[in-house]
């Protein structure tokens, strides 16, 4: 376009006008201009007015216009352009043709001449390009913020752990450092571990992204500076009249740890149903019930921001009725664990966890050991055949097993969770296999 702008300044400084009568009542005129750039291929046309749907085209290769039927009396504005590609225009070349009523007999012995009036540049407004989203990735100190900016707005995901007093500390520094109000700068806060900043109008997407560059170096800033006593530390603002903008970019605190990519220990209150069944999947009619606390060690070898590798341990008791049926003949003897026959089971398994936002999901395997009090115990005794040892008077089953585990867990803050999963044992002596589900209630640290 700006070849075709150049090249427009040639056009009319070349364009030049010639009007012939032909009666007394009605006159043509001819414009002619020099073919002086080979590279046009097209040019278009239209009288006293520059209308987007009034043009009409002609080849590249003309130099001369003629329009009959014109009124003497009248003037005419010609409006030229000229293209390389049919798509982008030159700005127009102006030239107005002001005619004089010729009586026909002379228009043989002479022409009336046309005043040419030196056109000005017209540059024409040319039409923004769609802008292309810029992404960003920032890491520091094992963390990671990511973040796509389009359409005067950048969405962030950072760690979910950074609390809510974290980013409001920041985001006052930073409104104290640099004015964000002032700037037009605001956010709002999406959800645990994203965010939206918003930039003022006109803000292109490459202007936003310089903005968070320097935000995500104020942050690094902020969260390396040494604390100051606190006889030293600057005044609290009024709740009143608080330094954050509604809006402000969350960001994380030196000492949160990061969703999926920081090291964590929950413990687990496990609660739900088990049940042996065949090597074709068939599964006994009587149902156990299962009770358990866990301990889980999180992303101890973390693999990127949203994968990681960890440990995990589970204490389980599992409950039959001395009988084998719940049928119980009161309500109350069902919390009466003298009517159960017990088997606690203590594994260890390794675990891979992903983090997807607020959910972590996992798989895992390992191994245990179990025992149970075989004495009227039905069905549930078969689970333990490694052998026996005796504790006083009472002796007790024994077992190896193979363990597994898949689950889901939703964490709602940054200290509760709640999930479920399926668990597999494989009772190596037996060589019983046993399933359950089970609710999982989390608690992180």
């Amino acid at each position: 376009m700006h070849r075709i702008r150049k090249s427009v300044i040639a056009l009319m400084a070349l364009l030049m006008i010639a009007g012939v009568p032909l009666t007394a009542d009605t006159m043509s005129v001819t414009w002619e201009w020099l073919l002086d750039d080979p590279e046009v291929t097209v040019y278009r046309y239209q009288l006293d007015g520059e209308d987007p749907d009034g043009w009409t085209e002609i080849g590249g290769d003309e130099s001369t216009l003629s329009l009959s039927g014109l009124d003497p009396e009248a003037e005419y504005t010609l409006y030229l352009q000229r293209s390389y590609d049919g798509v982008h225009w030159s700005a127009s070349a102006s030239s107005t043709a002001k005619a004089m009523l010729v009586p026909y007999a002379e228009t043989a012995a002479e022409e009336p001449a046309i005043e040419v009036q030196e056109p000005e540049e017209v540059i024409p407004a040319s039409e923004p390009a769609a802008e292309e989203p810029v992404e960003r990735v920032y890491a520091y100190g094992g963390y990671t913020l990511e973040a796509l900016i389009d359409s005067g707005s950048a969405v962030l995901l950072y760690p979910a752990a950074a609390s809510d007093d974290d980013v409001i500390a920041f985001f006052a520094y930073e409104n104290d450092k640099r004015g964000l109000g002032d700037l037009g700068v605001s956010y709002r806060i999406d959800r645990p571990g994203q965010a939206t900043v918003m930039y003022p109008s006109g803000y292109s997407n490459e202007e936003a992204a310089a903005e968070l560059d320097i935000l995500v170096d104020d942050l690094i800033a902020y969260i390396t500076m040494p604390v100051q006593p606190a006889e030293e530390a600057e005044p609290v603002l009024p709740a009143e009249e608080p330094a954050v903008p509604e809006g402000t970019v969350p960001a994380p605190a030196a000492a949160a740890e990061p969703a999926g990519s920081g090291f964590a220990v929950s413990l687990l209150l496990r609660g739900g149903v088990a049940s042996a069944f065949s090597d074709s999947f068939r599964f006994s009619d009587t149902m156990i019930a299962e009770a358990g606390i866990g301990l889980d060690f999180s992303n101890i070898l973390p693999v990127g921001s949203h994968f990681g590798f960890g440990l995990r341990t589970d204490f389980l008791v599992d409950f039959l009725p001395k009988s084998g049926a719940w049928d119980l003949p009161d309500a109350k003897e069902y919390f009466n664990v003298l009517n159960y026959a017990e088997m606690l089971s203590l594994d260890l398994k390794v675990t891979a966890q992903a983090s997807a936002g607020a959910a972590d999901i996992y798989i895992g395997g390992g191994a245990g050991f179990a025992i149970v009090n075989p004495d009227n115990a039905i069905n549930l005794g078969i689970l333990c055949d490694l052998g026996t040892f005796s504790i006083g008077s009472d002796v007790y089953g024994m077992d190896w097993f193979a363990s597994a585990i898949a689950g889901v867990r939703f964490h709602i803050g940054r200290v509760f969770s709640i999930g479920a999963e399926v668990n597999y044992r494989y009772m190596v002596s037996s060589q019983t296999h046993l399933g359950s589900a089970d609710v999982v209630l989390g608690f992180t640290f």
